[in-house]
């Protein structure tokens, strides 16, 4: 099932306190729209009851999908530098749930389970596997466009996240985590993931990194 709590939260504007449902967990076969929202950039949203300005809380909850294969431990984007231990604590989370022993291994086996940091990580998960990618492949994709597009906003507080597949290519955002505005955008032809995905060898290395834990993004490889 889906949860929420009721809990207070500030406007980040006009310091107002007002009361919220926040989430705790979403199991999008039970609630689509929660699933529809996410992919929207609207879940989670609110609008103050003084200044009228729409916020929302960063990410902390659990994502279960089974129909597609998805079980995500969404957390706030400004705790990545933590990844390493929050990877640890999720996959014995997931195994407490799914692993031997569990009563559900058979469940476990169908679902990929990921962590990710930020509102635009999350959707990116989803929208990933909507449209049929592989995200160690996505992953390794951006990292072809750090080394080859010149003039990218690398930095800090900017990532490079999927929108959406097209035809003949991929949409990609380069956003600020925090606050989730778009910087620029590019057009990723398919054929350059293609190429990556299926070359066996020069990316080999990389892929074994990317793919080693739950924790499927190249600022696996930035973050060390």
């Amino acid at each position: 099932m889906s949860l929420f709590d009721r809990m207070l939260a500030r406007c980040p504007i006009c310091d107002t306190a007002q009361e919220i449902d926040l989430v705790g967990s979403v199991n999008a076969g039970r609630r689509p729209d929660l699933r529809e929202q996410i992919l929207a950039r609207r879940f989670q949203e609110q609008s103050c009851v003084n200044c009228g300005a729409l916020f929302r809380l960063p990410p902390g909850f659990t994502y279960v999908d089974y129909d597609r294969g998805q079980w995500i431990l969404a957390h706030p984007a400004d705790q990545v530098a933590g990844w390493q231990r929050l990877e640890a604590e999720a996959r014995a989370a997931f195994d407490s749930l799914y692993g031997p022993g569990s009563g559900a291994e058979e469940v476990g086996r169908t679902l990929r389970p990921r962590i990710t940091f930020g509102w635009p990580a999350l959707r990116e998960k989803i929208a990933c596997n909507d449209a049929g990618l592989d995200d160690v492949e996505l992953e390794l994709s951006k990292l072809a466009v750090l080394r080859n597009v010149s003039g990218s906003p690398v930095a800090d507080e900017t990532e490079l996240r999927f929108d959406r597949a097209e035809a003949d290519a991929l949409v990609l955002h380069w956003t600020v985590a925090a606050t989730e505005s778009v910087i620029t955008s590019l057009r990723l032809p398919r054929s350059v993931y293609g190429q990556i995905a299926a070359d066996t060898v020069a990316w080999a290395d990389l892929r074994g990194q990317i793919g080693a834990g739950l924790f499927v993004d190249y600022g696996r490889i930035l973050l060390g």
